[in-house]
């Protein structure tokens, strides 16, 4: 779920639906190229979007189209919500330049096997953590479309899966920081060089959480116009004041957390990774996520029927 997480110390930007929907296009480092696009899936739409079902029917793992629109490759690709596919990919390209034959200066065998070790233990440890952390997304996704939000059940799911994502993303950073390290001196200047001519990602396909939020947000307008027509009645102008205002915060926000997402990946996608930069790049990206996840979470709890429905 592109970041929930509330913690400073991690990588927020790493988070499931926003950290890298951008990264199931594909990654280009200069002399190879590694294709980290995820598959569609077979598209199953309901009849009549009006109709309440769960999230995980609209999302998981039948992803829809947009209610209105789509952009960019959003058509194209079923949405992901946790991040350690991505992670390991990214992990992977890296490994997959450097031990490429065409690079001048090749690994040594002695590199090659701690550089295989490095990518196991990583992969082990990211699958436990992003089972835990899909759990948790689903068990929000139950709250989010239940027949009244508990804004503070939410909030504290909130906390865990972004806890769990930041964990990941820590062991993503700390594994590409050994990885460097294994890197000999000619193998660094090499891709410090190489990475002076990477284009930066020009697409402009909005962070994957507009969208998954956009959604909730729609099917619970649905669920409280249901409820309250069943008594013959219409949601107030304190509904839709709250269901606009909210829908545009969370799209302003978005916007703000798309942009930060491409820098992230600009430098990402380098042969050589500038970590320090990572770093503050997410100082700058933090607090623009957790108050798009807050805004969201309490615009939810606005939409609630009202007492005695």
């Amino acid at each position: 779920m592109q970041k929930l997480s509330r913690t400073s110390s991690c990588l927020r930007l790493f988070r499931g639906v926003q950290l890298f929907v951008v990264l199931a296009g594909s990654m280009i480092f200069p002399g190879t190229v590694t294709s980290v696009r995820a598959q569609p899936a077979d598209l199953d739409l309901v009849a009549d979007p009006g109709e309440i079902h769960s999230l995980s029917r609209w999302v998981i793992p039948q992803q829809t189209r947009g209610w209105v629109g789509v952009q960019g490759r959003e058509r194209e690709r079923p949405m992901t919500v946790t991040p350690g596919n991505r992670f390991l990919k990214l992990l992977g390209a890296h490994a997959s330049w450097y031990m490429s034959p065409r690079r001048p200066v090749g690994m040594t065998p002695n590199q090659v096997r701690k550089v295989q070790a490095l990518l196991a233990k990583t992969r082990d440890r990211l699958i436990r953590l992003d089972g835990e952390d899909l759990e948790l997304v689903q068990r929000f996704e139950a709250v989010a479309v239940g027949p009244r939000v508990d804004v503070a059940s939410l909030g504290q799911l909130n906390e865990k899966i972004g806890s769990v994502e930041g964990e990941e993303a820590q062991i993503f950073v700390q594994a590409l920081a050994r990885f460097q390290k294994l890197l000999l001196p000619a193998q660094r200047r090499e891709g410090k060089e190489a990475s002076r001519t990477v284009l930066p990602d020009m697409s402009v396909d909005l962070s994957g959480a507009i969208f998954l939020t956009d959604r909730i947000l729609s099917i619970r307008w649905n669920r409280l116009e249901n409820v309250m027509e069943a008594k013959d009645k219409k949601p107030g102008e304190q509904y839709v004041k709250a269901f606009r205002e909210g829908r545009s915060a969370l799209w302003s926000r978005g916007i703000r957390m798309t942009v930060g997402d491409k820098k992230a990946m600009d430098l990402l996608t380098r042969p050589w990774v500038d970590l320090t930069a990572l770093s503050a790049l997410e100082k700058k990206n933090g607090p623009v996520e957790a108050k798009f996840w807050e805004g969201f979470i309490d615009t939810l709890g606005k939409l609630n029927p009202p007492a005695g429905f």
